[in-house]
């Protein structure tokens, strides 16, 4: 059987994720207790109810009963999506297995193994944020058409510089989230990293759907997340069926090898982690395909829009103009 080290710091993340996965579930439960079911949402459907979170560090959640789809797409048996619920087991997503995670600016898969002499994708600093981004892409976010984004983006490629991402302030004045006060929470789009406070919403993202000629499909929702809004921005097109955009946003990485991540007792270190073959399920033939991380001319795969990019990043032809 293989071995594969683990560093101090997926170790740190890892126990990070577990803290808040304690947390959710205290929040959960006492949601539950005062009959609102719906604390956080799944990452590929991006509807709520009962979810399971990822115990590998991206901190996301998923569906795993077989009411929904999305077990399929994630590879796993009905018999394993039991087991996970009823605890038997730790529940880690293919993203946090391979250590491939996607950038959350441009869509495309990227290693986040930081034992690799270049790992292709960064975490944010913030506990409570998880996203990941290529070093381009997030200079491009934080000094957009600057001549500070060549530098920046060469000191977290070669210095792992930590920075903080877009998410945690609002788009249009720059202030940060305030929980405590109803106009200053968050409304946080679920497919790329653009984030309003309430107050300055744009009055084309409605918490309602307008019916007749001229009407818009809903966009927000303030009853899903605690204290933050649901929402999808102006550059994602929402489809009248899912009342979502395509759901084809989530990209799980190929691969032969599993590691099988366990944190330690005690303070973070490396230690050995066995990698074990894994063996992935036919898809069912109603699952909808998953994007492949690949280059295409014809349909490239890109969450933001070609004005946030001066030039397509490598391994890719291009970029979705929304």
């Amino acid at each position: 059987m293989a071995r594969k080290k683990v560093t101090a710091g997926e170790l740190q993340r890892m126990k990070r994720a577990r803290e808040i996965k304690q947390k959710n579930n205290k929040r959960k439960a006492e949601a539950d207790d005062s009959s609102n079911e719906d604390y956080d949402v799944c990452a590929i459907c991006d509807d709520g109810g009962s979810v399971t979170c990822c115990d590998g560090g991206c901190q996301r959640s998923f569906h795993l009963s077989e009411e929904h789809d999305c077990r399929e797409k994630l590879g796993l048996t009905m018999e394993q999506a039991k087991m996970i619920i009823n605890m038997e087991e730790d529940f880690i997503c293919k993203n946090c297995q391979y250590k491939q995670h996607q950038c959350f600016a441009c869509g495309l898969l990227g290693s986040s193994d930081d034992t690799s002499p270049q790992p292709e994708v960064f975490q944010c600093e913030r506990d409570d944020c998880a996203h990941f981004y290529h070093p381009k892409c997030i200079a491009q976010l934080l000094y957009p058409d600057s001549e500070e984004a060549k530098l920046f983006e060469i000191e977290v490629t070669a210095a792992r510089e930590k920075f903080t991402c877009p998410v945690h302030e609002c788009i249009v004045c720059k202030a940060v989230e305030n929980k405590n006060d109803r106009r200053m929470q968050f409304a946080v789009c679920r497919r790329c990293p653009t984030v309003y406070h309430r107050k300055c919403l744009p009055s084309d993202i409605i918490f309602k759907t307008r019916k007749g000629r001229n009407g818009s499909m809903q966009r927000a929702w303030d009853d899903i997340l605690p204290d933050r809004i649901l929402i999808f921005c102006l550059k994602h097109t929402v489809v009248r069926k899912l009342q979502t955009p395509e759901r084809n946003h989530i990209i799980f990485p190929e691969g032969n090898e599993l590691p099988v991540l366990e944190a330690p007792e005690g303070a973070p270190m490396e230690q050995d982690v066995p990698v074990e073959k894994e063996v992935c399920d036919q898809p069912s033939s109603s699952a909808q395909p998953q994007p492949q991380n690949q280059c295409s001319c014809s349909s490239p795969l890109s969450f933001a829009p070609m004005s946030l990019h001066m030039q397509p990043y490598p391994g890719s032809c291009g970029w979705l103009d929304d």
